[in-house]
Order: C-alpha cells, then structure tokens, then sequence
C-alpha cells in the first residue's frame, strides 16, 4: 500500500535530529535542541542520564551542566562537547551541505537510518535535506545561522515539502488518494 504525503518532512525523526544538531551549532544554550541531540544517535545519553546531569544543576542551563560534568572528569560530557565545538568550528568557513555531509559520514548516520523501518524514505529524507542546503547556499544568505532561519520559517509558514517519493509513477502498489488526486485517472 502506497499513500502520496504532502507533508510530513520536518516532522521526520531523521530531519529533526539533524536540525536539532544544526541549532546546537548555532547556540548551544538552547535546551531543547541539545536534550534531542544528546538522546540522539549524535549524542547518545540515554533520558536517565541527562536528567542526572540536569538535576545537579537545577539553576544552569543544560549545557552548563554538561560543562561542569565535563569539569569534574566526566569524560562523556568532555567528548560530547569536543565534538559539538569541533562542528562548531567547522561552520565558521564549511559550505551547510558539506557540514551536513560530514556530520552524517562521521555518524555513519545514513546507514543508521537506512537500517530502520522505512529506512530507504528515511534515507531519501536526509538526502532531501542536503538537496535543500544546497539550494539555500544558492540564494543571496549565507551561514549556518541564516539556514536554521530559513527551515524555521518554511515549518512555520507550513511550507512542507512532504516525505521523499521513493516510488515511481508504474510500481505495482495499491495507492491511497483522495477523490480530487485521482480525478482523471482511468481504473
């Protein structure tokens, strides 16, 4: 069975975790992007443990408190933030569609969603994501920052792009439309 959608892209597992990232690189005082990318494959934590590192300090924002882990030894906190100032430092002078390439080539991050269910659309998503940086870096705005602006408005503004079409027009699925996408088709 085969459904056409017209939306659904920013809303994939794999696009948000690369956009929480993203966010991350640009600010990493925003909690919200950070505890995705540390529950993510990105950072790998587990819920547990970032609410043990949240709850020592109740008055720091979360990475503060993955600072100060980092500070008394903690050598998971000190690797997760060498990578997040790593990437960091890659965005100051690295194209957004390379940035977002080498992120995945580190995290081997396209076989990791390749192996999940659904994991050719998964696959197709990201690289919809690279075809989108690519097509940013061709307008008049540059820069990380200006990036996770533009994906900002395009969800807000509900500019989807839907989930990337895998099938093509002749594939021997049964499809699910509604009555106006099949006006002229013959059954």
């Amino acid at each position: 069975v085969y459904i056409t959608s017209k939306t659904g892209y920013f809303a994939a597992t794999e696009v948000q975790e690369l956009l929480q990232l993203l966010r991350v690189l640009v600010n990493p005082r925003q909690d919200i992007p950070l505890f995705g990318v540390m529950k993510s494959v990105f950072g790998g934590f587990s819920e547990e443990e970032i609410a043990l590192l949240r709850s020592r300090n109740k008055n720091n924002s979360l990475w503060e408190s993955v600072q100060l882990a980092a500070g008394e030894g903690d050598s998971r906190c000190a690797g997760f933030m060498a990578t997040i100032e790593r990437y960091r430092a890659y965005t100051v002078y690295m194209p957004i569609r390379e940035l977002l390439q080498t992120i995945v080539e580190d995290f081997h991050y396209l076989y990791y969603v390749s192996a999940l269910p659904g994991g050719s659309k998964r696959k197709a998503n990201v690289e919809m994501l690279f075809t989108k940086a690519s097509d940013f870096e061709k307008t008049s705005y540059f820069g990380l920052f200006h990036f996770v602006r533009y994906i900002e408005q395009l969800e807000k503004y509900d500019v989807d792009y839907g989930q990337e079409d895998m099938l093509d027009e002749g594939a021997d699925v049964v499809r699910i439309m509604s009555i106006h996408k099949s006006k002229g088709l013959e059954f």
